[in-house]
């Protein structure tokens, strides 16, 4: 029975009560046993009344429970009659994708086998995990977006050493940028600001990896990835950046303070058979880079008459599957340290060149890579030079292998150094998503 159907019942057994009593009172000749039906007759109905008006509340207190009113319950041909019923029978609509929808999951796994002969003398070889990383990219609204990367970092005995398996946070950053209503961004968070090239990468075929398995001098000493917020302009080609960061560097005076800064321009272009990249850097405390700030802990007190400022610039080149390219990374004055009682001075400084070939043969992807680097004054810290030949293949588009041979010198024996070579040859396999 429908509400429409209980409420007619209802009404009906009201008007029957009135015309019952109506028609008592009309018969004053009445017995009192026809009286007495009639009071029973009357009593049944009121019973039933109240019967009926429960069934309706425990009707519209089921109906609001499953998120209905009360009129929706008819045929669905009913709803479209009543403008009301039917708007409350009408789905929700969906103002956006979900979250979940907005996340974007990667990584990369690599396994390597290597063989190598160390300044030193000694041999040794190994089979190992190398990297295992994890990231993620959430972008929910079109104009801001956030990026996390986790890596896990083998344990090694060369310089810096990491004996422990460890996970690190590798980059987390934050991004405000819509370019098409304004060419300006924002970043914040933790990565590597733009200080020459952070990736060592050949433009080839990708512009942010490199086709060599080893990175070049220039990029294990002067790269810094620092907690920091940026400020940039990218249009046409342009991009111009300035960041403010609080590195390790301290004047040794005052408290810590977030004081230290950096900006970078450059000017690249990326097309099907061309592709090339310049830029210049200048960060106000070259010592906060990542290799400095490890080789020369004694100028992470900076003198009090101010921080050694560092400058850094580069060319990328890409035509026809050739690739090139260039770096050049220094401080721009000396800087006096204390070490065993000895006063020495250094200006760090270190260059790179590449050149790479990619290609596509038999539907696989094969590439070749040379790379030479040199460092100065680094007092053994690093290799005094690094000399890569890298040859492998993408056997899909995530999915690559490499060989490569590297071939270092050290510093001499005036400089901490032991003036011999090391070999390593390294096999690597490496899986993206």
């Amino acid at each position: 029975m429908t509400n429409s159907g209980i409420k007619r019942s209802i009404v009906a057994a009201s008007m029957f009560c009135v015309l019952s009593g109506s028609t008592a009172s009309a018969q004053p000749g009445a017995s009192s046993a026809e009286l007495e039906a009639l009071r029973r007759i009357v009593q049944d109905v009121i019973k039933q009344n109240e019967e009926l008006r429960k069934r309706v509340r425990e009707l519209e207190d089921t109906m609001s429970k499953r998120g209905q009113a009360p009129e929706a319950a008819t045929k669905p041909g009913d709803a479209t009659k009543d403008p009301a019923t039917a708007r409350a029978t009408e789905p929700t609509p969906q103002v956006g994708k979900s979250a979940k929808d907005k996340i974007q999951l990667g990584g990369a796994i690599e396994v390597e086998v290597k063989k190598s002969r160390d300044f030193r003398g000694v041999h040794s070889s190994d089979l190992l995990l190398s990297t295992a990383e994890f990231d993620f990219e959430a972008d929910i609204v079109d104009w801001a977006k956030a990026e996390l990367s986790l890596q896990w970092i083998a344990p090694t005995n060369s310089f810096p050493a990491t004996p422990d398996d460890k996970i690190t946070v590798n980059e987390a950053m934050i991004t405000f940028a819509k370019p098409s209503v304004l060419p300006f961004y924002l970043k914040t968070g933790r990565g590597v600001v733009p200080f020459g090239i952070s990736t060592g990468t050949t433009v080839a075929a990708r512009l942010d990896e490199s086709l060599t398995i080893t990175g070049p001098l220039t990029l294990e000493i002067f790269e810094a990835k620092e907690d920091h917020v940026l400020v940039g302009y990218k249009d046409h080609g342009f991009n111009v950046a300035a960041y403010v960061y609080n590195g390790d560097t301290n004047n040794g005076v005052r408290e810590k303070h977030l004081e230290h800064y950096g900006f970078a321009i450059g000017y690249g272009h990326k097309g099907e058979t061309l592709s090339f990249d310049v830029g210049i850097g200048w960060i106000d405390s070259v010592f906060d880079t990542d290799g400095l700030s490890t080789a020369f802990p004694e100028l992470v007190l900076a003198p009090k008459k101010g921080y050694t400022p560092g400058i850094a610039t580069y060319v990328r080149a890409g035509l026809f599957g050739f690739s090139f390219i260039g770096e050049y990374d220094s401080a721009v004055r000396e800087a006096k340290f204390t070490r065993g009682g000895q006063q020495l001075r250094t200006q760090p400084e270190a260059w790179q060149v590449e050149l790479g070939y990619t290609t596509t043969l038999f539907g696989l992807r094969p590439f070749a890579a040379f790379n030479y680097s040199k460092s100065y004054q680094m007092f053994a810290a690093f290799p005094k030079r690094r000399t890569l030949y890298t040859v492998g293949s993408w056997l899909s588009e995530n999915i690559r292998v490499a060989l490569e041979y590297n071939n270092e010198q050290d510093y001499n024996k005036a400089h901490r150094g032991t003036n011999r070579d090391s070999d390593t040859a390294t096999l690597r396999l490496t899986y993206e998503w």
